[in-house]
């Protein structure tokens, strides 16, 4: 009995990865323009020329968290700077933050190539 115990928690924890792995796709249905996130996030990373931009920054440091707050903040502030912050509303309705992580994940461990195919 102690084993059966023992792998419930396993079991659940599978179930719930399941459930996640399969829900992701749907959520990423319900992003309106992913290959233009994943556009504006290569444009963003490239910005690393002037020190004064920290944009990028939060980019990469949303991603590497693994927290969708801090990329999109940094794709916000880019989006402001670009002069494009209409563009990126219209752009970001419906992604999660899950969506946004993932997007420019690919887009900095790949490069907007593989990130555009990802985006489609």
């Amino acid at each position: 009995m102690a084993i059966t115990q023992g792998r419930l928690p396993f079991v659940f924890g599978i179930l719930v990865l399941a459930t996640l792995l399969i829900a992701a796709p749907e959520a990423h249905a319900a992003c309106s323009s992913p290959k233009n996130i994943c556009k504006h996030f290569d444009d963003c990373l490239q910005r690393t020329s002037d020190p004064n931009t920290k944009d990028a920054d939060g980019i990469r440091a949303g991603v590497k968290a693994h927290n969708g707050q801090l990329v999109l903040a940094g794709a916000e502030v880019c989006a402001r700077d670009l002069g494009r912050k209409q563009q990126w509303d219209k752009w970001a309705r419906g992604c999660s933050k899950l969506e946004f992580v993932q997007i420019a994940r690919v887009e900095l461990e790949l490069g907007k190539i593989y990130c555009d195919r990802y985006s489609q």
